[in-house]
């Protein structure tokens, strides 16, 4: 069967235009339909179509324009409707200066025209063009004209720029007179952005600042304003053009502006228009945002800080109470049984160790936590863990400690420290699901500086052969709540508490890591000189009885305060008791002094240290035990807690607070 020739096959197959040609239906044009176009048209459209040069042909009694994909973008908004129209429909802005042109190419002489001027309308708003353009009569077989044919290439850029560089020649001179020695010293040894422009926008002149962004000043000339700005800021950057043509003032107009090397910077900008041009300056403002996005994200952790401290004072009060209690009746029913009563007390008790430790964690991060500081041989305290370790790490995993031999001591709260240290072997283990070695090692680090000034520091490091941490993982670490385990299996306060602990003894905590190279976390804690009893050369102790004491016992929580009582007096001790801080400082002036001051820090009115510190002023060498959920105000100055004085943290057992009670006696009678 015969196949019908195909009328376009002078047409290429990948050209939008030519597409166009093809579905447009050319029976109700002057040029008619395809079959019916002359030859020598057919060959000018084929080498039309095929060049990458903007070409255009008007062909026919009605001078149909067909053009090319290069010629495209110049019809702007009549693209979508420009198939089977003339040349002077579709390039009517141009056609009063062009036409005359167009009439001499269908009378037969060619032409060619450079940097042409022509106002046009692309992109909705009218705009100065300049066009380098020829018109050639396109003849038949015959010499018959029977449309004509040319190439459109935009100058402007470069009729701009020529322009821009022949003005500013020509103005130095003027400039050197009316501008002042200084503001041409300003101009070039700022190091804000200075720059001139038209009044649409167009660079004219910049001052040696841009060379910090990679620019050279003659690459800007001709520039428009917004080929530099941020895609998503140059609706604004026209807008503040719009103002400027309009006479307005632009004030700190923040715009990101792109340097050589395709990154960008903030810039705070200041126009002003003065007859036909604009006088900008620009302010480096990145480094003011990096600042306030540090200060916001510290603001974010301080405020979380007093958060979690605030709740856990209110928590560890009620929990006190409650784990007292069960501790009393439980202690009261070992003499009788009622099935399953015990199980149940205890239960209890297992809850109220697991809400303690959740509020010790988040007062360790907001750094609230009050430190009972001593003596701590670090690699002592380590070896004492082992035995508690490999059971955590299972068979699957090898702990291998590795101890400098002559390790200095640092000042800790050892519970503390043995808290972190069981925090980094637990993130560690869980970082190797598949196995692997945890090592911790210990070392002196002589002069070193952290952040804090040059010191010396005692190291106690976790390394794990582990997952690692990406960068932005590593910079979240230590923010509280943020964990990559699944919900449920983390709450996010591991290393926000290492963290916490280590700045509030004057330290810090130091993470290494990379993908698929393991995780080390470093403690970095500062080395102390002094003598003193280590805090693990550990002594035996027996729980001891009171021998008729008096205890002055101070606390605003009345559940609380009833059960200590009760159980101090039941350990032999003689108990007054009181409810605020003032009430109890009058018992104390106006009597015998007690044998020692067992207060809650956080008093309504007087707090407990204050208390502490007005009865000593009539008993010097009373001794004092602290009770406290949290007690970042009255110890924020200082870590260490004042002469003859020891901690209790809420919430504890009945028994912690008779041997408590014991301890502090017994080293301030010795």
């Amino acid at each position: 069967m015969h196949r019908p020739a195909d009328p376009f096959d002078f047409l290429p197959a990948d050209s939008i235009a030519a597409d166009e040609v093809r579905a447009f239906d050319w029976h109700g044009v002057p040029l008619g339909p395809p079959e019916g176009w002359p030859p020598a048209l057919r060959a000018m459209l084929s080498t039309v179509f095929h060049t990458l040069r903007p070409m255009f042909v008007a062909a026919g009694t009605g001078r149909t324009l067909l053009f090319n994909d290069s010629f495209r973008p110049m019809l702007g908004p009549r693209l979508s409707s420009a198939s089977g129209k003339t040349i002077t429909d579709l390039w009517i802005d141009a056609h009063p200066d062009t036409a005359v042109h167009v009439e001499r190419a269908f009378a037969g002489q060619s032409s060619v025209h450079r940097d042409m001027p022509l106002r046009m309308n692309r992109h909705g708003f009218a705009e100065e063009t300049w066009w380098t353009i020829s018109y050639m009569p396109l003849r038949d077989q015959h010499g018959t004209i029977i449309g004509i044919n040319g190439f459109a290439h935009e100058t402007t850029r470069a009729v701009r720029s020529s322009l821009a560089l022949r003005e500013l020649n020509m103005s130095l001179e003027r400039e050197v007179d009316i501008r002042t020695r200084e503001r041409d010293q300003i101009w070039g040894i700022s190091r804000d952005l200075y720059v001139i422009t038209t009044r649409d926008g167009h660079y004219r002149n910049a001052n040696p600042a841009w060379r910090e962004l990679g620019y050279d000043v003659s690459e800007l000339v001709g520039l428009a304003f917004d080929e530099l700005v941020h895609p998503d800021d140059v609706d604004r950057a026209r807008d503040a053009i719009t103002q400027l043509f309009d006479g307005e003032v632009v004030v700190d107009l923040e715009l990101r502006v792109r340097t050589k090397d395709d990154t960008y910077r903030w810039f705070a900008w200041t126009c002003v228009p003065d007859g036909e041009v604009v006088y900008c300056m620009g302010r480096d403002t990145q480094r003011r945002r990096d600042m306030e996005d540090q200060l916001r994200h510290a603001q974010k952790l301080e405020a979380l800080g007093r958060l979690t401290g605030g709740i856990a004072h209110d928590f560890n009060n009620i929990l006190g109470g409650i784990g007292g209690a069960i501790e009393v009746v439980g202690d009261r029913l070992e003499a009788g049984w009622i099935d399953g009563t015990r199980r149940l007390l205890d239960a209890a008790g297992g809850a109220v160790k697991r809400a303690a430790g959740l509020t010790h964690r988040l007062l360790a991060y907001s750094r609230q936590q009050a430190l009972s500081l001593s003596d701590v041989d670090a690699n002592a305290l380590v070896r004492g863990l082992d035995l508690l370790l490999r059971p955590l790490l299972g068979e699957r995993l090898s702990l291998n400690l590795r101890m400098q031999t002559d390790l200095w001591r640092t000042l800790s709260d050892a519970s503390q420290l043995e808290s972190a240290v069981l925090n980094l072997a637990i993130n560690a283990r869980d970082a190797m699901p598949g196995g692997g070695t945890l090592t911790i090692h210990t070392r002196n680090a002589p002069h070193s500086d952290i952040g804090t000034g040059p010191a010396d520091h005692v190291v106690i490091a976790v390394t794990d052969t582990g997952t690692g941490m990406s960068r932005s993982v590593i910079e979240k670490a230590f923010d509280p709540f943020f964990t990559t385990k699944a919900i449920g299996q983390g709450t996010g306060l591991g290393l926000s508490m290492v963290d916490g602990f280590a700045r509030q003894t004057g330290g810090r905590a130091i993470i290494e890591s990379k993908p698929g190279e393991g995780t080390t976390v470093s403690l970095w804690l500062p080395r102390h000189r002094g003598e003193g009893e280590s805090a693990h050369a550990h002594v035996t102790k027996t729980t001891r009885r009171g021998q008729g004491q008096h205890v002055l016992l101070v606390e605003d929580e009345h559940m609380l305060r009833s059960l200590s009582r009760e159980v101090l007096e039941d350990a032999g001790y003689r108990v007054t008791d009181c409810g605020e801080g003032n009430d109890a400082l009058a018992l104390v002036r106006g009597g015998t002094p007690p044998d020692i001051l067992v207060t809650d820090i956080g008093l309504p009115g007087m707090d407990g240290r204050q208390l502490a510190l007005a009865s000593r002023e009539t008993f010097p060498d009373l001794p004092v035990l602290f009770v406290t959920g949290y007690a970042w105000e009255v110890f924020a100055d200082s870590p260490r807690l004042p002469d003859r004085a020891a901690l209790l943290a809420k919430p504890f057992s009945v028994h912690a607070l008779v041997e408590a009670v014991a301890d502090l006696l017994d080293a301030t009678t010795h």
